[in-house]
């Protein structure tokens, strides 16, 4: 499932993120927002993530990387610079009727040729340096939407607990009065009154303890555009709404859209880009010297002075750094296996907590928590009448808040885990090419990424 999302602003512009609407329609089950930050109305976690694309720091500052590689290309075209150079002679010649008849002034302009393609291979590493900082970028923005999605879920859970919390105060509160007319109709004694105060009291407890748990959430939530504090007044989704589990195949086969996978065919590229380089340094380069050469002070004579340099290649041939380079292509094939395993494992450790969560999710809604709930109203109204005790009525109480509380966990951990996959199987909302680069125009591919100012 994908769906078309454009998000236009200063620094970016999206033309698809699957990965971003999978989660908004389909995991949270959130409406498209147009909330403006600091806006009263709720948030969704569409409005998040494009909060996110439009002032992340951790974004803002990836996008100089890819300046900094564009840079790189350019430096790697310059040609070497000309240098000038004087020589005098014979200022001061002793025995010569006039010293300054003697004079030798020359001037010489030389000019380095690189030899062997130095230039245009070092032009091709820098171009698809430039591409796999391409690949990093769309790994970072995938990593920083998984985030915002995290964080978002957070919050979501969080503002359940709240709600859950309050509700058990309310609950708990319910057994004080009744509590209250057994003690003053001698059917029970002032201790259970006192047990009953305190686990009302305890529950208040739990209220703030959730409350301040929410408050750090949100906080973290906006930092994930770079705000500092959290003016939204709630986030707005459905922890209940579960999205469909697809197969494991069928993840498995959307794997290899990955950046952190996909990047290896650039990255093998680059290497023996690399390689190429090394080589073409060991090609030794030719100097040329030439200039004037004025005789005596007048400079009445003018001769034209020629010649050239070129480096024997006797001991250093460049062997070290082009074995170097050498080895990292031949590691990359171990090095992209290693990814792979990695990605693999984690997609089935995502996979595993998705189904496991969906398993225990549709055993507290339709069972345990219905069981609960029951055992909560027949043992209150039967503790009124003298049939249960009141530890019974604790006990029950105890079991249903425990039971509400996992039950918005195991929320939590199945959109956590979904969110896991989605940032595992999601490609790239640009795709860098793979294709071969040309030295004549580096850096203009129609599939260029731009840096945000």
């Amino acid at each position: 499932m994908s769906i078309a999302f454009h998000v236009q602003s200063g620094r970016f512009r999206l033309t698809r993120i699957s990965f971003v609407l999978l989660l908004a329609a389909a995991q949270v089950g959130c409406a498209l927002g147009s909330q403006g930050q600091g806006s009263s109305e709720a948030i969704t976690l569409a409005r998040a993530l494009a909060l996110t694309l439009e002032r992340s720091p951790q974004l803002a500052a990836f996008s100089w990387d890819i300046r900094a590689a564009e840079a790189r290309i350019l430096q790697a075209k310059l040609l070497p610079n000309p240098e000038i150079s004087f020589e005098g002679e014979d200022f001061t010649r002793a025995g010569v009727q006039s010293a300054t008849e003697s004079i030798q002034n020359t001037l010489v302009l030389s000019q380095l040729i690189e030899l062997g393609g130095k230039r245009d291979s070092r032009v091709r590493e820098a171009q698809f340096d430039r591409r796999a900082t391409a690949w990093d970028y769309q790994a970072k923005r995938l990593e920083v939407l998984k985030s915002t999605t995290l964080a978002f879920i957070e919050v979501l859970s969080g503002q359940r607990k709240v709600q859950l919390a309050e509700e058990n105060i309310a609950l708990t509160e319910r057994e004080v009065p009744i509590t209250q007319k057994r003690v003053e109709a001698g059917k029970a004694s002032s201790v259970e009154l006192i047990r009953a105060n305190t686990e009302a009291a305890t529950a208040r407890i739990e209220l703030t303890e959730a409350t301040h748990d929410l408050e750090a959430a949100r906080v973290n939530l906006a930092a994930q555009w770079g705000a500092k504090k959290a003016t939204f007044p709630s986030v707005s989704g459905n922890l209940e709404q579960l999205r469909p589990i697809p197969s494991l195949e069928t993840l498995k086969a959307k794997l290899q859209a990955n950046p952190e996978l996909a990047k290896w065919t650039t990255e093998r590229q680059r290497r023996e880009a690399s390689v190429n380089a090394a080589r073409a340094e060991a090609q030794p380069d030719l100097t040329l010297d030439a200039g004037p050469r004025l005789l005596g002070a007048s400079h009445a004579d003018m001769s034209l002075v020629a010649g050239f340099s070129i480096p024997l290649p006797l001991w250093n041939r460049n062997q070290g750094k082009i074995a170097e380079a050498e080895a990292n292509v031949a590691k990359t094939g171990d090095e992209q296996a290693a990814a792979e395993a990695d990605a693999n494992a984690e997609l089935n450790e995502a996979y595993q907590n998705l189904q496991r969560a969906a398993e225990q999710i549709r055993m507290l809604r339709d069972t345990v928590l219905p069981g609960a709930k029951s055992v909560v109203d027949q043992t209150t109204d039967g503790y009124a009448t003298g049939r249960f005790s009141q530890l019974d009525v604790l006990d029950a109480q105890k079991s249903y808040i425990e039971t509400r509380t996992q039950y918005v966990k195991t929320l939590s951990e199945f959109h956590k885990a979904a969110a896991q996959i989605d940032a595992l199987t999601a490609g790239p909302a640009e795709l860098p090419s793979n294709e071969p680069v040309s030295t004549t125009h580096p850096g203009k591919g129609k599939n260029k990424i731009k840096p945000a100012p």
